[in-house]
């Protein structure tokens, strides 16, 4: 039994200081990343691979003769193919003609984050907040760039509002910003409170890994092996092309 309780507490400090990156599937947020439908037929937008081949000037240039609808999708499109200098030099001169453009704030934010400038991103959240402060997604995404910055206790009441504007029909989402809402009280000490979390989420997704994994963890923590002990089990359990957190 100690044998086994060493081998859980090894793992503490190798889940629960895990990074943030695109393909990170716990981070996934409210929502969709990137629209892709409502591109018109002008192949201008549809292609933005015939912009790769200009300079600066001439990008910003080209860019500035499209409408602010094109000129958002083609924003989008880029961030979608990964192409993301166009994606931000469509967004600022977008922001240059109409920085009310219903979304830009939040989408701009979401490019950041891809881009991995969270400082950008967040500020770029603050203001999609400001603009709307009942945009789940916005809320559930800043709360995760704070946690990529390790700013947990900044990310739990972003979570916490999330949770209180999504709808109860959003159970993949619910589950996803529990799951999140319990890794922030983790790193920020309250093990309790993410217990808490994580059970909730497993009331929506019962057989995802992730979530019984960081259960154990936390059962780990207090002291609880055979309730941690069980957990890992669930987790070792399920097959390993179960979906996870959404």
């Amino acid at each position: 039994m100690k044998y086994y309780v060493a081998i859980l507490m090894g793992l503490l400090p190798v889940s629960f200081m895990l990074g943030c990156s695109r393909d990170d599937t716990t981070s996934t947020k409210v929502g969709i990343i990137y629209k892709s439908d409502g591109i018109n037929n002008d192949k201008t937008v549809n292609d933005p691979q015939s912009f790769q081949k200009l300079n600066i000037q001439q990008l910003n240039e080209k860019l500035r003769t499209l409408s602010n609808n094109d000129l958002f999708q083609f924003a989008l499109t880029c961030g979608n193919q990964g192409n993301y200098s166009e994606a931000l030099a469509a967004f600022n001169t977008l922001l240059e003609k109409d920085k009310n453009y219903p979304d830009l704030y939040y989408y701009q934010g979401l490019l950041y984050r891809d881009m991995g400038l969270l400082d950008e991103a967040i500020c770029a959240f603050q203001t999609a907040i400001s603009q709307n402060p009942n945009s789940v997604e916005a809320r559930y995404n800043l709360g995760y760039a704070y946690r990529c910055k390790g700013l947990h206790r900044e990310a739990i009441p972003q979570y916490q509002k999330a949770l209180e504007l999504i709808p109860e029909t959003k159970t993949k989402q619910k589950a996803s910003i529990h799951y999140n809402l319990g890794f922030s009280y983790f790193s920020n000490g309250s093990i309790d409170d993410a217990i808490g979390e994580f059970k909730k989420a497993m009331v929506y997704k019962p057989k995802d890994k992730e979530i019984h994994q960081k259960l154990g963890i936390s059962y780990t923590a207090k002291g609880w092996t055979d309730k941690a002990k069980d957990e890992f089990s669930l987790y070792q359990e399920h097959d390993k092309s179960a979906k996870k957190i959404p």
